[in-house]
């Protein structure tokens, strides 16, 4: 079955750190594990798919792959269905279910690479493999592992002096947050630390591009902020001429100290932005932001835990929050906390 089988899709988290400070070297060797794990992949049409009673897609020289979250998505959307709502266990049997995908499958044209993975040690392999995701022929991914060894090569000595403190890889993303061993104080009227640093995030999957944005951690209670104008890297996943990327990140990352100094001028002077009406300018910005809503109740209960009436506070409240949600989500919420961080509060403020 599709929706009622929870053996038919994948863990949705592949793996998951917030504790312990780790180092480069022992999350590189962690990106190396679950990179050792994919399978080739495969350009082929996907008429030669084929949806079985049990949930899975068989792929040719593949075997029977099981769905993540994220392919199942991709391939409702090439199939022309909304899955969950065509294929409940109490409307459609799974014989009916497997008979209406094959014959949506037979009629689609053009080729597509399948992006696919061996079972990892300890996850529930109830098929011969994961699909990962159905991506275009022009797709030419930039996997974790070529960023790591990248950030190898060029940052050869720098990277002894950061420490990994998220680590988050889904179906769906990846995510990487670093910061310096060395501390600095944003506190105005008391000492609040904070540690600069930087973060990765990836899709092998084609949900997002490769970026690398600076990032602020907030000790007192681990929120992180991505820095307003923080872009230091961006690549989209597509084919191009050859292209190191070794120069662009080396380059990237000489401006860190110039974006981690304005990150803090720019915190320091929104706990002095003092804000009359704070759950005015929320409802305005969650308001005005479709994508936020679902996220509100959070963002509201986050301010009145730690309710700071000035536009520091408003940030707080949005990266406190950010704690309760999904990677991409959460991202979402850091993004848009420091761009509120860096523009003047006001009730008619919008984005």
């Amino acid at each position: 079955m599709f929706t009622d089988a929870a053996q038919s899709l994948s863990p949705p988290v592949l793996f998951h750190s917030h504790a312990d400070e780790q180092t480069f070297d022992e999350v590189f060797d962690k990106v190396t594990s679950q990179a050792d794990l994919a399978l080739p992949d495969q350009e082929l049409p996907l008429s030669r798919l084929r949806a079985t009673t049990d949930g899975f897609i068989e792929v040719p020289g593949a075997g029977n792959l099981s769905l993540t979250e994220w392919s199942r998505r991709q391939l409702a959307t090439l199939l022309g269905i909304r899955w969950d709502r065509w294929f409940a266990s109490d409307i459609v049997v799974p014989a009916d279910r497997a008979e209406e995908i094959n014959r949506r499958l037979r009629r689609l044209g053009g080729d597509w690479q399948i992006r696919s993975r061996r079972w990892a040690a300890g996850e529930p392999a109830a098929s011969d493999g994961v699909l990962r995701a159905f991506v275009g022929p022009g797709y030419a991914p930039i996997d974790d592992l070529r960023v790591f060894e990248t950030l190898q090569r060029v940052l050869p000595t720098q990277l002894d002096e950061f420490r990994f403190v998220r680590l988050d890889l889904t179906p769906q993303s990846s995510q990487y947050a670093v910061v310096s061993l060395v501390e600095v104080d944003l506190g105005i009227r008391g000492p609040d630390r904070h540690r600069n640093g930087f973060l990765i995030a990836n899709s092998e999957v084609g949900a997002r591009s490769l970026s690398i944005v600076t990032w602020i951690w907030r000790l007192v209670c681990t929120n992180g902020m991505v820095a307003a104008a923080s872009q230091l890297f961006r690549m989209i996943h597509r084919r191009r001429k050859a292209e190191s990327i070794d120069g662009r990140i080396a380059e990237a990352f000489k401006l860190l100290p110039e974006k981690w100094e304005r990150a803090a001028s720019t915190l320091r002077r929104a706990r002095q932005d003092t804000v009359e009406d704070p759950g005015a300018i929320l409802e305005v910005l969650l308001e005005t932001n479709p994508q936020l809503r679902p996220m509100s109740r959070a963002v509201y209960e986050a301010f009145e835990k730690d309710p700071e009436p000035n536009r520091f506070g408003i940030v707080q409240a949005f990266t406190r929050a950010a704690q309760r949600f999904t990677p991409e989500r959460r991202l979402m919420l850091e993004e848009f906390a420091g761009d509120v961080a860096a523009r003047v509060m006001s009730p008619e403020v919008s984005f």
